[in-house]
């Protein structure tokens, strides 16, 4: 799928790359932020051993809890393992991998499963090339929260400035241990509070594409992250199959089911053009990627529904367009927590998409 950015939207997130950055007298912030002397809400496993199936992992992380700062210089990044009850565990010594760190540019309002698709054209860069590092003992509890004792300096630091969101995205292979052996990964800290999620309902059936065996479908649900959220607060995440392929895309959103029918048309209309969002093109085997809208939260918007609809390009149907079903939800009430605004998700390699989890991340040191 084509993301959904203008090029003048692209422009000025590269554009950020070049912002002077005033002087800081802060040694080190955490992504997300908030954690320097805090521990995170839960632990998250990571840097795990190779296997049959992956000889690694992508992490990605987008953070704009740091998008009002004033602007970062970021010379290195660290981690530390979970304080919490278990402390990182008892059985994770050292080990070795080979890792490269990205950093770049976000629009956070618009996100997609796919890694690559998150960079704002221009902002990506490497920042520590890939090459072996060793990570301490994590064996024991080391407090609440635990130090950030591994460490790694950048090749090449990261200038960051808001508005847009914090790109950090890294890459770990070939985790071997120096000493000892664990069974699994390693309890890294992490602060997160996720969303309250409400699924959609379907709205009628989808056109059967050309040449394509079953109907045109979409699925849809409603989230909110509550107030901490800030302009990232509440979403929808959409996706889609069976769509004409290569085709070009738009979904309607509207505020109710039209329940439209026009003569000759392959399916009802459910959602029309109260907003049209252009979604690029279905994949060449016709799906449409996961992708997240997000919007400021609003406690007026609580409870209210949204129905969308995709429409495509195709020849060979009455009127020349595939519409898919609609899809109705609502906007699920606040969580009891407060998340931020900062979201994450990994892969075992080479997979280059993963789940994403909005209301926090890895809790990660950048360096200044």
């Amino acid at each position: 799928m084509t993301r959904m950015h203008s090029t003048a939207l692209r422009a000025l997130g590269a554009s950020c790359l070049a912002v002077a950055l005033p002087s800081l007298a802060a040694q080190q912030v955490t992504s997300p932020a908030g954690y320097d002397t805090t521990e995170g809400e839960t632990t998250f496993n990571h840097f795990t051993l190779p296997s049959s199936s992956s000889l690694g992992r992508r992490f990605q992380q987008v953070d704009a809890t740091h998008a009002a700062s004033g602007g970062l210089l970021i010379q290195s990044m660290g981690f530390r393992r979970d304080g919490g009850s278990s402390g990182g565990g008892t059985n994770e010594p050292p080990r070795t991998m080979d890792l490269e760190i990205t950093m770049g540019y976000a629009d956070m309002s618009v996100l997609t499963r796919r890694f690559d698709d998150n960079f704002l054209a221009g902002s990506r860069q490497v920042v520590f090339t890939k090459k072996q590092v060793s990570m301490p003992d994590w064996t024991g509890n080391a407090g609440t929260p635990a130090p950030f004792d591994f460490n790694v300096a950048l090749d090449t630091p990261f200038p960051y400035a808001g508005p847009f969101a914090l790109v950090i995205d890294f890459v770990h292979e070939n985790v071997a241990y120096t000493t000892g052996t664990a069974p699994s990964g390693t309890s890294v800290d992490r602060g997160y509070i996720g969303a309250l999620t409400s699924n959609a309902s379907d709205l009628g059936t989808g056109c059967t594409p050309t040449n394509l065996p079953g109907a045109f479908d979409h699925n849809m649900r409603m989230e909110n992250n509550g107030a901490g959220g800030g302009a990232h607060g509440m979403r929808m995440r959409v996706s889609g199959t069976n769509a004409p392929f290569g085709a070009p895309l738009v979904m309607n959103i509207d505020l109710q089911d039209l329940n439209l029918t026009v003569p000759g048309l392959c399916t009802t209309i459910h959602a029309g053009g109260l907003v049209t969002v252009p979604f690029g093109t279905s994949s060449a085997t016709g799906g449409i990627t996961e992708t997240s809208i997000s919007f400021g939260h609003s406690p007026a918007f609580v409870g209210a529904s949204l129905v969308t609809q995709f429409a495509a390009i195709d020849a060979g149907l009455p009127f020349g367009v595939a519409l898919s079903n609609g899809q109705q939800g609502t906007m699920p009430g606040d969580p009891s927590s407060t998340s931020n605004d900062c979201v994450y998700h990994w892969a075992g390699l080479p997979s280059d998409e993963g789940t994403l989890f909005f209301g926090g991340g890895m809790v990660l040191k950048l360096g200044l």
